[in-house]
């Protein structure tokens, strides 16, 4: 029985050592990937133009008084909003009760 007990106990043994094999050479590729492919400045690199085409029309579009328009979304479009969430959230309420 002991014998039974210690082969078994080599190839529980030898199956831990087989799945460790290999495995910090994944990790090390992994990590190698991950640090790659975000790497921070890359990805800032990659998006710059973008951001700074944002920036212009955004400098624009205040430059240019559309502020107005927004204000008057805001004064209108807010109370709206609180008001249609508002009626929302009652119908719901009711529809639970």
């Amino acid at each position: 029985m002991s014998d039974s007990n210690g082969d078994q106990k080599t190839h529980i043994e030898r199956a831990i050592a087989r799945a460790r094999d290999g495995v910090g050479e994944r990790i090390d590729e992994l990590d190698r990937h991950v640090r790659t492919n975000l790497d921070p400045k890359v990805l800032a690199s990659s998006y710059a133009p973008h951001l700074i085409a944002g920036g212009a029309v955004l400098g624009v579009v205040v430059g240019f008084g559309l502020p107005k328009v927004f204000r008057k979304l805001i004064t209108w479009g807010v109370p709206i909003a609180i008001v249609a969430v508002t009626i929302k959230n009652a119908r719901e309420h009711a529809q639970l009760t």
